[in-house]
């Protein structure tokens, strides 16, 4: 890495070191320039991150993705472990889905129409079934980023693996998941590594309550205004009422009806329906735990609009699925970065924060080089790097 046109700072590269050994030197050339381009550059286009740090032909950037015969899984441990024993503060594990959109893509593996929660509509795309923890100090650590194959594993089936690898390094005692995994399948897997569970439950979703068997929506209908309770959680005002309740294939649950009030339209919103497994848990803190899943979300936009998790144009499998997974790695690398920096400074950065601040390390590292550059070189050099960064 001598040769970099532009040198890769001091404090990233202890990050990336750990990952040495899984590499021969040239792969692990190619890993450093592709994660440090997709922290710093503002492209998702392999051909300008071929331009920047150690220049070559974009091929070998490529062949990166979709041919070297680097060990993913080996690679993907290593990092859990890394992300374990820096992140001591895990408090739950967290398992959603999102949409990466690709409206125009037509020789992609695996592209297809999906339901997008954020529109409401089918949209053209990969679904990315994600998982992670929740920590107190960084926010959502991602931890597992898999595509989802309608030929394939269903989403159900991806999301029990992850937790069983998530629990062989945290040990967590929760997870927080929505409707989609509410089933006997994903809840009895959490149930079987130890931990609990607080989730949604779709309106239609059958409830016995008091030897009433009802959808969970008409079982609202039954509750007297006098016994909602109010609650403050966070700067949001909170109206829910709490039950025992049976659900066949899951057993026993505590049940809380929740609504959220909005001070603009002076109104309640529509009603979720949470249960969880822990059966004495108080319905404030029922509520309070389910909002931490939101935590996710955090990492589904800042992935899309800082890491270009949604600018990639690879086609076959196997270079999407290093995509995603480096797109993870460089994430986690940011929050390490930032825990590293709130040693020195309270001030905790946000992903694209982080960004600039790499960025500007680059430069400065740049900048110190530059006294040893004759004015051409250094001409080139910035030239070139308007073009890729």
């Amino acid at each position: 890495m001598s040769d970099a046109l532009l040198p890769y700072p001091q404090d990233w590269k202890q990050l990336l070191n750990p990952f040495a050994s899984f590499f021969t030197k040239p792969q692990f050339g190619n890993f450093c320039q592709t994660t440090t381009a997709l922290a710093v550059s503002s492209h998702s286009s392999i051909s300008r991150w071929a331009r920047i740090f150690a220049p070559k032909h974009q091929s070998s950037l490529n062949d990166f993705f979709s041919e070297s015969p680097w060990d993913d899984a080996a690679v993907h441990t290593k990092l859990t472990r890394i992300t374990s024993q820096r992140v001591r503060d895990a408090q739950i594990g967290i398992i959603d889905d999102t949409l990466s959109h690709k409206p125009y893509a037509k020789k992609m593996a695996h592209v297809g129409w999906f339901y997008d929660g954020l529109t409401k509509k089918k949209q053209h795309g990969h679904s990315i079934v994600t998982s992670g923890v929740r920590s107190h100090e960084l926010g959502f650590v991602p931890v597992d980023a898999q595509l989802y194959q309608k030929d394939g594993l269903t989403k159900n089936d991806i999301a029990c693996a992850m937790i069983e690898r998530t629990q062989k390094q945290f040990h967590l005692p929760l997870y927080a998941v929505d409707s989609w995994y509410s089933n006997k399948q994903t809840l009895g897997k959490i149930r079987r590594e130890n931990a609990h569970y607080v989730t949604e439950l779709k309106a239609n979703r059958n409830a016995t309550i008091g030897n009433k068997k009802r959808f969970v929506r008409e079982h609202e209908r039954h509750i007297a205004k006098k016994q909602w309770r109010t609650a403050k959680i966070g700067e949001a005002t909170y109206r829910f009422f709490q039950t025992s309740a049976y659900i066949e294939s899951l057993g026993s649950v505590n049940l809380v009806f929740s609504q959220k009030y909005f001070d603009d339209d002076k109104k309640w919103s529509e009603t979720f329906y949470l249960i969880t497994d822990v059966l004495s848990l108080v319905g404030e803190r029922v509520i309070e735990l389910f909002l931490l899943r939101g935590s996710i979300e955090g990492f589904h936009r800042e992935s899309k609009q800082q890491l270009g998790l949604e600018g990639y144009h690879l086609r076959n499998s196997r270079g999407i699925e290093r995509y995603l997974f480096l797109v993870l790695l460089v994430y986690v690398l940011l929050l390490l970065m930032c825990q590293n920096l709130m040693r020195k400074s309270l001030d905790k950065k946000t992903i694209g924060q982080l960004r600039e601040h790499l960025k500007a390390a680059c430069y400065t590292t740049l900048l110190q080089n530059a006294q040893h550059m004759k004015l051409p070189e250094l001409q080139a050099t910035a030239k070139i790097l308007a073009v890729a960064l």
